[in-house]
């Protein structure tokens, strides 16, 4: 088993933006479907993104280290 981790750190990044991403998408489809003011879609999207990037961050270090 392969024990350098470092290597293997960008993939989980990537991993982890692009969850973020597909869920920020859909947050924002969700608000604009329901017929959510622009701000409110663009904010709820930023939100989605930030909260989801850093639990999953904070998830892969903590279940890693």
């Amino acid at each position: 088993m392969n024990r350098n981790r470092s290597s293997q750190r960008g993939v989980w990044l990537a991993i982890i933006l692009l969850a973020s991403l597909c869920i920020a998408a859909v947050a924002a489809g969700l608000f604009h479907v329901a017929g959510a003011e622009p701000t409110a879609t663009l904010g709820a999207s930023g939100v989605a993104f930030l909260g989801v990037a850093s639990l999953g961050l904070a998830a892969h270090r903590f279940l890693t280290e």
